[in-house]
């Protein structure tokens, strides 16, 4: 199972700052992977949704051109203003990011899809933490103390690797034998 970053992704905060948003407007967006070209997206602005206009192809197949309403909501914010958010053109739940795992732009729970940090093990994010301690210890202009306390959870961070490390070995070892 991949996470949900793994896909071309349209996020309505970005249009939002951007000033995007505004009926008429025409936008072309690209995605790249590895720095290579991966995809890109024409998306018009209309009064209540986006139109999005791509290509897809599946495994094998020929292109299809491929032509996307996505409706928007708006929700009044706390302190004024307003907030938008796309309806997922499957499910019609209000999202802040629509994801290509497939020909559609949809949101991720009709695909499925989770956040890396959701699929990490808790080694994995230990180890995680044990990578970010080590390069906040390399800034320079640390105070002795705040470095003390760093080396302080870096070393129980690195313990508690080593400790669900083994943890997970012994198991695959009871595995196969």
């Amino acid at each position: 199972m991949s996470g949900i970053e793994s896909y071309q992704r349209l996020d309505i905060r970005y249009f939002h700052k951007n000033k995007l948003l505004t009926p008429g407007r025409y936008s072309t967006f690209s995605w790249t992977r590895g720095g290579e070209p991966s995809g890109n997206i024409n998306v018009k602005v209309e009064n209540d949704c986006l139109r999005l206009i791509y290509r897809y192809r599946d495994y094998g197949e020929e292109w299809q051109d491929v032509k996307e309403r996505v409706y928007l909501d708006w929700t009044r914010c706390n302190y004024g203003g307003r907030r938008p958010w796309f309806l997922c053109p499957l499910c019609g739940r209000r999202v802040g990011i629509l994801a290509a795992a497939g020909k559609l732009f949809l949101c991720r729970h009709c695909y499925r899809l989770k956040y890396w940090s959701q699929l990490e093990t808790d080694l994995d994010r230990t180890n995680r933490k044990v990578t970010n301690l080590k390069n906040r210890l390399n800034r320079k202009g640390l105070h002795q103390k705040t470095r003390d306390r760093l080396q302080c959870k870096l070393l129980e961070a690195e313990m508690l690797a080593d400790e669900l490390f083994c943890l997970k070995a012994a198991k695959w070892l009871m595995r196969h034998p």
